[in-house]
């Protein structure tokens, strides 16, 4: 069965409130959005697997973000499993450096519908 509008809006819900969860350098926050064996891929690192690991990384990740742009959001699947793709850029800065960075790439995320509720099952991106 094709993806419906309903969860397309469920989707790019969850996708805005992981994008609030890092702005607010709530981290530990983003796994509640996440399926046990949901796999992290950051780039030029070996992947990450379940929410143990997952919110291990996360924890020593020390760069502020202060702001997120996406664009070309496209959400697509079906009523099972679905993708999120975006292009996205990140204002941030490093501890103890006031000197704002711009990162930008693109996202990939797998999602995978358990018992009506969507769950982030893989999330990947690129740095350009």
């Amino acid at each position: 069965m094709e993806i419906t509008q309903e969860a397309i809006c469920q989707i790019e819900l969850i996708h805005s409130r992981w994008l609030r969860f890092e702005i607010a350098g709530e981290h530990h926050k983003l796994v509640s959005l996440c399926a046990d064996d949901v796999q992290l891929r950051p780039p030029d690192e070996l992947p990450l697997v379940g929410r143990q690991a997952v919110s291990a990384w996360l924890a020593q990740d020390v760069k502020r973000v202060h702001h997120i742009e996406i664009s070309d959001l496209q959400v697509a699947g079906s009523s099972e499993i679905a993708y999120l793709t975006a292009a996205y850029r990140t204002t941030l800065s490093l501890p103890n450096d006031s000197n704002l960075q711009q990162v930008r790439g693109n996202h990939l995320w797998l999602l995978r519908n358990h018992n009506r509720v969507w769950l982030v099952i893989l999330v990947s991106w690129s740095v350009m």
